[in-house]
């Protein structure tokens, strides 16, 4: 996305007084979970693109009944953003534990109705190629694995996006492309899902390892538009340096099959590669590392310097020998719950092409 100061104004100035309302109010909510802790804050932005944007961000973390206290926490975030264009921002997305964490539901529920970039494929794409075109869709994500050896759970997953793309620029770039999926289709895949996790906190680790790996393949049964398939792995290691003083690191592998539609590519600029503009660099395959020093400043407040480098390519044997996009940013952090580690995330990334803000609840990885 473009540089949206207002946004980032507006959230600095409420970051404070907001959190710490949300912490008295819930203190008083009780229900069939246990220590259920609700954060809300608003969200005003400012794009060409999108006009006026305003909404809110909230997350809530619980345990279920009959949970016990040292257990992880469950969470369901949520997100809602209107524009004065009518777009429409809607995300869900939750990780629920369950029988002393031997049980873990992970997913989203969503809608998108939002413009997106373009700039073609590959590592060497061309900035002044950027396009906008505008998609909706409803987005399904579930997962449900079962711990089988202490740390390793293994299960099944869906993923479903039903994809309606319009306005595109008339004979530009993507309508004269070949890509896959630029007028609209369904994505129904379903695969196997395993993660490996020692991390002392899934908000905020100080130590520990994780890692996901994931195999989906379209399924035309159930009514996938799309022949392909994709394989995924995402690893994370942290250490506790000294104090609150943490050093976290993430490597990311990616593929997708030949005839993956354009809309599910991997792509730089994402949560983790923090500084490129949103789908700046898109190929069917994604290698990339990102280090993370996370460090207090003063009370709630904490601060985080990082760099991630990243390659996209057609085929995943490319990546190794594709040329390489850095990025290093910093950021500020409020402390929303000191038991759990929740936080508000405010995030500069800066590459060779420009800088990008981030706004968000918890941390990048």
């Amino acid at each position: 996305m473009k540089k949206n100061y207002l946004a980032l104004v507006l959230i600095c100035a409420l970051m404070y007084p907001l959190s710490a309302i949300a912490q008295k109010r819930t203190k008083k909510v009780r229900d069939s979970t246990k220590n259920f802790q609700l954060t809300a804050l608003p969200v005003l932005f400012f794009l060409p693109e999108t006009g006026l944007g305003f909404g809110g961000l909230g997350l809530s973390t619980f345990r279920l009944k009959g949970e016990p206290k040292e257990s992880r926490p469950s969470s369901v975030q949520l997100g809602l953003t209107f524009t004065s264009k009518k777009q429409l921002l809607f995300f869900m997305p939750f990780e629920i534990y369950s029988d002393n964490e031997k049980w873990r539901f992970i997913g989203e529920l969503g809608y998108y109705q939002y413009f997106y970039n373009y700039y073609g494929r590959g590592v060497n794409s061309q900035e002044e190629d950027l396009e906008t075109y505008d998609a909706d869709f409803p987005r399904l994500r579930f997962s449900a694995l079962r711990e089988v050896f202490p740390g390793i759970s293994i299960g099944m997953g869906y993923e479903f996006d039903g994809y309606n793309v319009i306005n595109l620029e008339p004979d530009g770039l993507l309508d004269n492309s070949n890509e896959i999926g630029k007028d609209g289709g369904t994505v129904s895949n379903l695969g196997l899902v395993a993660f490996y996790d020692t991390r002392d906190n899934i908000f905020f680790p100080t130590k520990g390892f994780f890692l996901q790996t994931s195999a989906f393949t379209a399924m035309k049964f159930l009514g996938s538009s799309f022949a392909y398939s994709k394989l995924e792995i995402n690893a994370s290691y942290y250490k506790q340096l000294k104090g609150n003083h943490i050093l976290a690191s993430n490597v990311f592998l990616g593929t997708r099959s030949e005839y993956a539609p354009f809309l599910d590519l991997n792509s730089l600029g994402t949560r983790r590669t923090r500084g490129h503009n949103a789908r700046r660099f898109q190929d069917n395959a994604e290698l990339s590392a990102v280090v993370e020093y996370r460090f207090p400043i003063a009370g709630r407040f904490g601060g985080v310097l990082f760099g991630s480098t990243g390659t996209v390519s057609p085929t995943l044997g490319d990546t190794f020998s594709s040329g390489f996009r850095n990025a290093v940013g910093t950021g500020l952090r409020y402390i929303v719950n000191k038991k759990e580690g929740t936080r508000i995330r405010v995030d500069y990334g800066i590459s060779s092409e420009g800088g990008q803000f981030y706004f968000t609840i918890n941390e990048a990885f």
